[in-house]
């Protein structure tokens, strides 16, 4: 058991009222003299308790004062062989209500410390259920912030797609790769480019999927991107392309295409 356990199981409050024994109360003892919040706990519960005692005493009326003041300077016949009252006579003249009052103060501390005792233990778990809720609520929130960032990002590709100037232009796969399509989105009053990955294997090690625009004949870089991991691509804004391409090239890009290794083609 360590600490924290320790601290939340109620032992505590049992060692400092007295009502563990044998291996609870050496465990309580071991663990007090090696951990300082365990100490901190039991200085925090015997102050708690002290505190009740003292809120909870009941002083005597003072009429009880006086009575026994008035017992104790009261003369009374001299002898010269007078012995001084017993011990047990003194108790035997208090008068019976004060013995009243004081097993009322006791019964008073007692109940006093037991209500403690259990208002302590409620506290304690009523701030374990509060580290619980708010341990949940910060799983909630990053899940929220998760989902929110998904939305804007779907609304983001919604908007490509929908936009007005925004052409299409579907990639069919080559000799290369028969089976891979992709589609271009081309917004020609912005420029921006995006592209969305239908089919296409993963590029070899080391190597990347590259868009080339052609205009006029000549390729110009459009971007480097992987098979897979997103949607929609965000890649180079072009201006009057007549075709887009893919090739596989080293990762980071080519500043030329490397013709052999074209798998996609498609004409604006």
């Amino acid at each position: 058991m360590n600490a924290e356990e320790l601290i939340g199981s109620g032992m505590l409050e049992a060692y400092v009222m007295g009502q563990l024994h044998g291996d609870e109360a050496a465990l309580v003892e071991r663990m007090r003299a090696s951990d300082a919040r365990v100490r901190t706990e039991i200085e925090a519960i015997e102050l708690a308790l002290e505190q009740a005692a003292m809120a909870g005493a009941v002083e005597p009326p003072p009429s009880v004062k006086d009575a026994v003041l008035a017992r104790t300077t009261q003369p009374g016949p001299r002898s010269e062989r007078s012995v001084p009252e017993a011990p047990s006579q003194q108790v035997a003249d208090v008068p019976p209500y004060w013995r009243w009052l004081a097993a009322a103060s006791v019964a008073a501390l007692i109940g006093s410390a037991y209500f403690n005792f259990r208002m302590m233990g409620e506290l304690r778990e009523v701030r374990q259920q509060l580290v619980r809720m708010e341990d949940e609520r910060s799983v909630l929130a990053q899940e929220l912030q998760v989902q929110r960032a998904a939305l804007s990002e779907a609304n983001g590709q919604l908007a490509v797609v929908l936009a007005p100037a925004s052409r299409t232009v579907d990639l069919s796969g080559t000799a290369n790769a028969p089976q891979a399509k992709a589609r271009v989105y081309w917004d020609e009053a912005s420029h921006a480019v995006h592209l969305a990955v239908a089919e296409l294997p993963t590029a070899p090690a080391g190597k990347q999927y590259q868009l080339w625009a052609l205009l006029d004949g000549k390729p110009v870089d459009a971007g480097v991107f992987d098979a897979s991991g997103r949607v929609l691509w965000d890649m180079k804004d072009v201006s009057g392309a007549q075709a887009f391409a893919v090739t596989i090239e080293d990762a980071g890009g080519s500043p030329t295409p490397t013709l052999e290794t074209m798998v996609l083609m498609g004409q604006v």
